[in-house]
């Protein structure tokens, strides 16, 4: 096939979309395909991380998105803080999805991670570049994975913005810990998780420390209270602003990181340990490392909920809350080496089956427009 000139539609929120967008953006350079726009939805909450802006190697654009924003605590997610922040901002959500037509327009195919303004973009604007919606929310539709926990209409909630984000697209293409059927009837594939490039070069190393990721800096407090009664428990903290978002001063032990994408891989290759919101992405890397983790989700955002089962019920962290915490230390029980081995072998055929699915897709006649 000749080489694709392929636009990227990037949520923002949280760092998982990002870091899928880094892995697929190499494969496709490595195929010999080129990433020609990179549109992110921007939270004025949270700057776009420079590793990703140095990373994608293209033009990353901002757009104004909608963003989940954190209660009074800086913990869960605010449903009231939320819904009035995309009220007034709302105005320029228009145009975005006019700068996201016109920005895809000369393109041979678009991924779309999860956006929902890159999926309406769609639906209002028409158009005849093919497009695939790539995201692990998408594996909560498949029928195998029907007993996920949960009031049944919030997840209905959930599945309808993800399939939201989807419209106009070929393909869905759902990022799961392990293999599933594919259901075409549902317009759904499942393929390896989209994993950062140099991972398997790592050398795993058992520390004497907890690495912690925190989703908002709340919670970033929270765990340095934990530690400041364990002095003997060395934490190393990634959030946001590093040690500037913490509210009092880190107790002795407690180092709280700026985010980015090396130092924290370095981190969780050397941890006993690994504490985090239930994000897919993170999670994958420590299970890949075959470090034992703890999966919280953020509260008051129920796709994490689905997030922590998912992983538990594959093997690859255990579910719980920060209450948890003195018990997963005590005992933080690692993947088995099958288990891990049998991870690393289904996320090495990433390449293969992303790039096959792109080219695919890009060489669809015309989307589909018909609900997703």
């Amino acid at each position: 096939m000749r080489a694709l000139n392929v636009a990227f539609v990037v949520q923002g929120e949280g760092r998982g979309h990002m870091t899928q967008a880094l892995a697929l953006a190499s494969f496709l350079r490595d195929a010999g395909h080129e990433v020609v726009e990179v549109l992110v939805g921007r939270s004025p909450h949270r700057p776009i991380p420079g590793y990703f802006v140095d990373g994608i190697h293209a033009p990353v654009r901002p757009f104004e998105a909608p963003v989940q924003v954190a209660g009074p605590g800086g913990q869960g997610l605010s449903l009231s803080r939320t819904v009035a922040d995309a009220m007034r901002r709302s105005p320029a959500f228009f145009r975005s999805m006019v700068s996201i037509a016109e920005r895809t327009a000369d393109a041979d195919v678009v991924v779309n991670f999860l956006d929902f303004l890159g999926g309406l973009s769609r639906r209002i604007f028409p158009t005849d570049v093919p497009a695939l919606a790539v995201a692990h929310n998408f594996v909560f539709l498949h029928p195998d994975l029907h007993d996920a926990p949960g009031p049944a209409s919030v997840r209905r909630a959930v599945m309808a913005y993800a399939r939201a984000t989807a419209t106009g697209s070929e393909r869905k293409v759902a990022l799961s810990f392990g293999e599933l059927p594919p259901r075409p009837d549902l317009g759904l594939e499942v393929a390896p998780p989209l994993l950062r490039p140099g991972l398997d070069s790592l050398a795993t190393t058992q520390g004497d420390y907890l690495l912690a990721y925190a989703l908002n800096p709340g919670y970033a407090d929270t765990l340095a209270v934990w530690q400041d009664g364990r002095v003997d428990v060395p934490v190393h903290c990634y959030v946001e602003g590093g040690e500037e978002a913490l509210t009092n001063d880190p107790p002795e032990g407690f180092n709280a990181h700026e985010l980015g994408d090396r130092a924290f891989l370095r981190h969780l290759a050397g941890c006993r340990a690994y504490v985090g919101s239930a994000g897919f992405e993170s999670l994958c890397e420590a299970h890949f490392l075959g470090k034992p983790a703890l999966a919280v989700p953020t509260e008051g955002q129920f796709e994490q909920v689905l997030n922590a089962w998912d992983a538990e019920r594959c093997g690859a962290a255990r579910s719980g809350s920060y209450e948890d915490l003195d018990a997963f230390w005590r005992d933080p029980e690692p993947p088995t080496a099958e288990r891990t081995a049998d991870f690393r072998g289904w996320v090495a055929r990433a390449p293969e089956l992303f790039i096959d699915t792109v080219e695919r897709t890009a060489a669809t006649e015309s989307p589909r427009l018909e609900e997703s």
